[in-house]
């Protein structure tokens, strides 16, 4: 295997060619007068602002360095279907914004360790799970992180202090309690968190794992849930009393993965489960009930705190023909600069140490919390392996189908608890 690269610092990156006349300041050999660099580069789209913020800097970045840049901005869900077809038509970005880990585990990144290796130096070093998720058991890295976030518990603490509650709420029996105290239904329900097939209903998974389930074995590769009949059990006792306390507003059995934001933002819930952009938008769009909004992580099960986060980052493509120009501008995406100023228009927490004194967290308070959430926070997933298996049955909503089962379609508990052992054995036997 050839050494890694040995990456410089952006000046000595842009001046070390100067010499060389007419030729672009790159870190790579010189190509002839007439040619540039081309990089093709696919942004992942979600939040407008940040989305403008990274193909600015994309932009510069390239009109700086004379390298001719190819921006496509990518939805996640249209990404992995179109990644796909770019490999099997052997037309692939060289940078991506998505899929890190799942390109990662089908063996079509380019190696970044010298990348992650000079960042850390840089900045003094990553922060929370960022290494967990990059690293990888032999030590090689393939993808950059740029940002962590994840779900929080979102709350209305105006109602809370009407009620005599002080938050957070320590444990998921405490927050079923502050819930029925301080809704007023029909105007407030206490917990708008979807029950449904789709996947923000799957944040109970996160309270099944908190009571001390697990779906598969330490390795990712053997579906397990089977084995954990009592923890699910003490889990289902949970979201029972839950149910049955008139704390949901109206249809949750049948929730998109909007209407837990549109509640909260139209003042109808106490609490939300819900990524700090809820927030962003009322940031826009009702400052007053931002305001009154208060942020934090989960609350704690029998068996403890699991906060699982998502991420932001930037990989490479193997097939790339300009290795060190999309190496130097995953370093260069990591400038302390650069970031302070894009963090103030996007959904990430920290990834960096050096990133924990941005102006973010001074300027918009709310922003505060990823901080915490960051430190304290695990790979999505954990303690499963975040996998291929993993994420199917995680789109699938297989936890949120279980409970679906037993209040929607009053199937018993042994039923419905077998029908998805079933389905996580056939899943994860097909990844075997």
């Amino acid at each position: 295997m050839a050494r890694p690269a040995n990456l410089r610092t952006r000046r000595e990156f842009l001046t070390s060619t100067a010499a060389i006349a007419g030729a672009a300041a790159l870190s790579f050999p010189a190509p002839a007068r007439a040619q540039r660099p081309k990089l093709v580069y696919w942004c992942y789209q979600f939040l407008k602002a940040s989305d403008q913020a990274r193909a600015s800097f994309a932009q510069e970045w390239a009109k700086k360095n004379n390298v001719d840049l190819q921006l496509t901005m990518v939805p996640w869900k249209e990404f992995m279907p179109k990644i796909t077809a770019a490999i099997e038509a052997k037309a692939t970005p060289d940078i991506i914004e998505s899929g890190g880990v799942e390109l990662r585990a089908r063996g079509q990144l380019l190696d970044v360790t010298d990348v992650y290796k000079k960042v850390e130096k840089a900045h003094g070093g990553w922060v929370g799970p960022s290494t967990k998720i990059m690293l990888e058991p032999d030590g090689r890295v393939h993808t950059i992180l740029y940002g962590l976030q994840g779900f929080m518990l979102v709350a209305r603490n105006d109602l809370l202090d009407k009620a005599g509650l002080k938050p957070p709420p320590a444990t998921w029996v405490d927050l079923l309690q502050y819930a029925k105290k301080a809704q007023q239904p029909p105007r407030t329900f206490g917990l708008g968190i979807p029950v449904s097939n789709q996947t923000d209903s799957q944040v109970w998974e996160d309270v099944m794992k908190s009571y001390g389930a697990r779906l598969a074995d330490p390795n990712g590769k053997r579906a397990i849930l089977g084995d954990h009949k009592k923890e699910v059990w003490e889990f289902l006792d949970y979201f029972t009393e839950v149910w049955k306390s008139n704390v949901f507003p109206p249809g949750v059995a049948t929730w998109d993965n909007t209407m837990n934001n549109s509640t909260y933002q139209a003042g109808k819930a106490v609490f939300v489960l819900n990524p700090v952009t809820i927030s962003l938008w009322l940031e826009e769009n009702n400052p007053e009930l931002l305001a009154k909004t208060g942020h934090y992580t989960y609350p704690k099960g029998p068996k403890g705190l699991v906060q699982p986060l998502t991420y932001g980052s930037r990989s490479i493509l193997k097939y790339t023909k300009v290795p060190e120009v999309a190496k130097q501008f995953l370093f260069d995406s990591m400038d302390h600069d650069k970031m302070n100023k894009e963090m103030l228009v996007s959904q990430w927490g920290p990834v960096l140490k050096s990133y924990l004194d941005f102006d973010v967290w001074k300027k918009k308070p709310f922003m505060k919390s990823l901080i915490d959430m960051s430190l304290k926070g695990e790979p999505q997933g954990w303690p499963d392996v975040f996998n291929d298996p993993w994420r199917e049955q995680s789109t699938n909503c297989t936890v949120s189908r279980m409970l679906q089962r037993i209040v929607v379609d009053n199937w018993s508990r042994d039923k419905a608890f077998a029908e998805t052992v079933d389905v996580l054995n056939k899943v994860y036997a097909k990844y075997a």
